[in-house]
């Protein structure tokens, strides 16, 4: 053997025992395309859906008036079932019902304050393909309909 010649890897005292030394080349290029294709769907992979739609923390505000007060909603879809918490800590309070129109993307949902006061919400959700997807509509509290916007988060 000359200095110039090529060196084959699998003469070499090392790397003898690597399995992929005795492939031909057609397994050889088999098994490159598939670690390729494998690498390429792995960022793939990580831009997929994370579940159903609603599922998240929403955070914006709800207009009354000549000022905005801060809203926060964590939801969850579990067993055909949206559940929700309303400005988690010590004030939260959770929906005692929810509902999602999925044909049209509504969802209308009540709750009780910790104070008892009664609230319910009908919203559309939008930009439904969007990581900045939100929730727009009218909440009542009270007797009183303020418009409110959350976006999830």
């Amino acid at each position: 053997m000359h200095r110039d010649d090529p060196v084959n890897p699998c003469d070499t005292i090392f790397l003898r025992p690597i399995e992929w030394c005795r492939l031909s080349e057609t397994d050889m290029t088999f098994k490159v395309t598939l670690i390729s294709f494998m690498l390429l769907l792995v960022p793939v992979l990580g831009l997929s859906q994370e579940g159903h739609p609603l599922k998240g923390t929403w955070r914006g505000s709800i207009g009354t008036g000549s000022s905005e007060r801060p809203l926060l909603i964590i939801m969850d879809y579990e067993n055909d079932s949206i559940t929700g918490m309303i400005n988690p800590g010590r004030n939260s309070y959770r929906f005692s019902s929810a509902e999602l129109d999925a044909p049209n993307w509504e969802l209308s949902a009540t709750a009780t304050t910790r104070e008892g006061a009664n609230i319910s919400l009908q919203a559309t959700l939008n930009d439904i393909g969007s990581r900045s997807r939100y929730l727009e509509g009218s909440w009542q509290e009270e007797g009183n309909s303020y418009p409110f916007r959350i976006t999830r988060e």
